[in-house]
């Protein structure tokens, strides 16, 4: 596999290193891997780099920012909101950067213990494992994902309860990405009028840094929000449950 710096992908593509930090800024671009202070690009980011390219020269960039933050405010896939299924690879890869491989079924009971049926289908309608062509082989979504399992694993805590849990609050952060999203799209027109499209390239790197702006904003608070939500969770749970334990103390004829 063919490594790269961001002088030699540009170079390699024919676009500027400027060009490549404002497609990775606005999502389109994965992240280069880091070794120390230096960032790594692969024959992926190439690929991904040269399908960009080959969009703009048809035009595309005039019209893919406001697509993007009103198609996912209606709820549509991304790759109906870029108008590019034939474009797989470059639309469908994951903001997130997930690290994703194969694994038997073997290999995911030696992680998460036995898998039957009925906990195989939660897994692949969770999303965390795809089937593949191949019997008892799966695509893992998230290999880290699978990782974070066996960890509350180790501790006892049974899978089904963990799927359970994840749904539930997939759900939430789905109606928070779309309160997110829905702000943008409003600060979009509130700036920039109804109906408003870059046009030029300046046009298009003020779009790509506003919803990179926001991404940052939203990953930092939600992190923020997050922690002290679940710290305030559990003060109120031990408070309940050293409650309980008063109570029952209290109450000589629960301990008979």
């Amino acid at each position: 596999m063919t490594e790269y710096r961001i002088d030699d992908l540009a170079r390699e593509a024919g676009t500027t290193t400027r060009n490549v930090r404002v497609y990775q800024e606005s999502g389109l671009l994965p992240r280069p891997q880091r070794r120390g202070r230096v960032a790594i690009y692969t024959d992926r980011h190439l690929r991904q780099l040269q399908a960009i390219i080959r969009l703009l020269s048809e035009g595309f960039t005039v019209k893919h920012i406001l697509k993007f933050l009103t198609g996912l405010q209606r709820g549509e896939a991304l790759v109906e909101v870029l108008d590019l299924a034939d474009l797989g690879e470059l639309v469908t890869a994951p903001w997130s950067s997930p690290i994703s491989q194969t694994m038997t079924r073997e290999q995911l009971e030696a992680r998460l213990g036995r898998l039957d049926a009925a906990m195989l289908r939660r897994l692949a309608t969770s999303g965390v494992i795809e089937a593949t062509d191949t019997d008892n082989v799966y695509r893992v979504a998230d290999t880290h994902q699978i990782d974070d399992f066996a960890t509350l694993i180790s501790r006892g805590m049974p899978l089904s309860v963990m799927l359970k849990t994840v749904t539930a609050v997939d759900k939430k952060l789905d109606e928070a990405a779309g309160l997110l999203t829905r702000s943008g799209h409003a600060e979009v027109v509130r700036q920039r009028g109804p109906g408003w499209l870059p046009a030029t390239d300046d046009e298009l790197g003020w779009a790509a840094d506003l919803v990179d702006a926001m991404r940052r904003v939203a990953r930092r608070s939600a992190h923020a929000s997050l922690d002290r939500a679940f710290d305030a969770a559990v003060r109120a749970e031990l408070r309940e449950y050293r409650q309980a334990g008063k109570e029952n103390d209290a109450d000589p004829e629960r301990n008979v």
